[in-house]
């Protein structure tokens, strides 16, 4: 239901006036009368009525949740809900508040009290969520406050306050559209239709959190990632869909993995999980070999086609120049970039332990780490191999110097 109630547009300027004095008084019973039509026409149940808006819409919400309890769940964004403080507050509050209410509060305090949900929301046990730009000054960011701060106090109803930071009286920015439609789907799903969703709106693929929790669930030894095969610490795969019956190794082959094999190769404990680099493509595919030998399994390198499925999927901050700078440097700033980090070790420096950058999800609960950055990756095409993914310091389109070329394996049927 979208109802042109009093006071709304499109029906002139006497519709839009007819509130001044009247606030709430209009409103709130022409929205009730279009329920209760659609609830007389069986198009509603009104055991599932739910409720929000953004605005005035919201500064009615707010008012049917006082006006009643008929509503399961409501979400109200950017609403008043205190006319004494928006007078003062409000970018324009002098102008529409003295419209309304009939002058300033101290000449008609009792209308503001009377007129002011904040006063009577000890009657509310409608769940409410709560959202606002920490930056408005049409609807002050406060108003969602002492909102949330009585419903919370009160504790007659579940109450959840979103601040969007940055934000003005509107969302301009799409993450933080999607993030409160997310946050209505799931609010409206546990209160209205009484299915709790279980995954939590504010979590996003590929932000620096989820890379820690899926970094977390990968098996370790001693601190260093994978499983001990015959005593040796050697990658482990998981299944991945897309490629059918091949499975992949989260991480490039690490400096702990490689010396398992390797016996000759010498590490600091502190660099166990730092990606192996200065690797040449025969020197990966012995690798492969060896861990074929070792485990009776067959482990190969990807190749090109198959490596580029899994790469598409990645998302979050790669482990790259851009990481490091805050920025993408131009492409001419690269070998002035080179010189500054050749005193202090060169491009290895740049590196990190695997897990620190981007994140693919392949398949529920398994992810693959470090696809476009940190060190870059052989892979096959045909007779030939390549260096793909970027590296710490160049991007998908460069080619990655032989310093930071490392692997990851897989596992084939």
């Amino acid at each position: 239901l979208f109802p042109n109630y009093h006071g709304s547009s499109h029906y002139g300027l006497e519709w839009v006036e007819s509130i001044k004095g009247h606030y709430y008084e209009l409103e709130v019973p022409d929205i009730l009368k279009g329920v209760d039509h659609l609830i007389a026409q069986g198009m509603v149940d009104p055991d599932r009525l739910g409720v929000l808006g953004w605005s005035n819409g919201a500064i009615l919400t707010v008012a049917l949740t006082v006006a009643t309890d008929r509503f399961k769940a409501a979400a109200p964004g950017a609403g008043d809900v205190n006319w004494i403080s928006d007078y003062g507050n409000c970018a324009f509050g002098v102008r529409f508040d003295n419209s309304y209410f009939g002058g300033p509060p101290w000449e008609q305090l009792q209308t503001y009290i009377e007129k002011s949900p904040l006063f009577r929301l000890h009657r509310v046990t409608t769940p409410t969520l709560i959202f606002f730009g920490s930056e408005d000054t049409s609807v002050p960011t406060e108003q969602g406050w002492q909102h949330f701060r009585a419903l919370q106090q009160m504790g007659k109803a579940p109450v959840r306050f979103v601040l969007f930071p940055g934000e003005g009286h509107s969302l301009a920015k799409p993450a933080h559209r999607l993030r409160k439609l997310k946050e209505e789907v799931a609010w409206f799903d546990r209160y209205l239709f009484g299915q709790p969703t279980q995954d939590n709106p504010w979590r996003k693929e590929g932000s620096p959190l989820e890379v820690l929790l899926a970094r977390s669930r990968q098996p370790q030894v001693n601190g260093w990632f994978g499983t001990l095969i015959k005593g040796k610490l050697i990658p482990h795969t998981v299944p991945v869909p897309a490629l059918g019956d091949v499975r992949v190794a989260p991480f490039e082959v690490t400096r702990a993995q490689w010396a398992a094999l390797n016996p000759g190769f010498r590490f600091s404990p502190t660099e166990g999980n730092l990606p192996m680099v200065g690797v040449s493509a025969e020197q990966a595919q012995e690798y492969c070999r060896k861990l074929s030998q070792l485990t009776g399994r067959m482990f190969r390198l990807p190749t090109k086609a198959e490596w580029e499925k899994l790469q598409h999927k990645s998302q979050g901050q790669p482990v790259n120049w851009e990481r490091w700078l805050g920025e993408p440097p131009a492409f001419d700033d690269l070998p002035e970039l080179a010189k500054l980090i050749t005193p202090v070790g060169g491009p290895a420096v740049l590196l990190k332990p695997v897990g620190s950058g981007d994140l693919a999800a392949v398949a529920e609960g398994m992810a693959l780490f470090d696809l476009k950055g940190n060190a870059a990756e052989w892979v096959w095409e045909g007779e030939k191999a390549l260096l793909l993914g970027g590296c710490a310091t160049c991007f998908e389109d460069q080619t990655p110097p032989q310093g930071l070329a490392g692997f990851r394996v897989v596992e084939a049927p």
